[in-house]
């Protein structure tokens, strides 16, 4: 249908602009989704695979062990189990955290076990597999070493941590 004053091209942008919004609005109830934890580590937003964490912990002591490398702040007591605990932050370029504050997320993927400290933990979400996408070449800093895809997130890039690489960080 074409409206006075209105050339049939500029009808057919019309159509297709309102066919766009129309596709936009769609939401693809087949598409796969993962979980994400995702926290903070100093002034960095990041996110572990839902899969790979299976608690946060709160008000967990951590007992200082003398000798232990620098990113083992120490060692907690879960329900008669003792795991060791990773500052997160030092394989991301940051400071240490201090003594007392923050939480664990009790990570676990095949041998590997430990707690993980971080700052703050933000969310946990359902993200569909669409918003991952490969990790930027020009990614830099420690944590690039760490990340196994970015997370677009509402205009946000988030880095996805992967756990593996972590494991072998750590028993270097």
């Amino acid at each position: 249908m074409n409206l006075p004053g209105r050339s049939p091209a500029s009808e057919q942008l019309l159509e297709e602009v309102k066919l766009y919004q129309r596709r936009k609005d769609v939401v693809d109830v087949d598409e796969g989704r993962i979980k994400v934890v995702l926290f903070r580590a100093g002034a960095g937003l990041y996110a572990f695979p839902g899969e790979t964490i299976k608690e946060i912990l709160s008000g967990h002591e951590i007992a200082w062990v003398p000798n232990l490398p620098a990113f083992l702040p120490g060692l907690i007591h879960i329900r008669g189990d003792i795991e060791s605990v990773i500052d997160i932050r030092y394989f991301l370029g940051g400071e240490g955290t201090q003594p007392g504050g923050g939480l664990v997320l009790l990570a676990v993927k095949g041998d590997f076990r430990s707690g993980i400290r971080v700052d703050a933990v933000e969310d946990v979400a359902d993200i569909p597999l669409s918003a991952l996408k490969p990790p930027l070449s020009t990614l830099g800093g420690a944590a690039r070493d760490l990340v196994s895809a970015e997370i677009d997130l509402g205009g946000s890039v988030i880095p996805l941590l992967d756990l593996d690489k972590l494991a072998v960080k750590v028993t270097l």
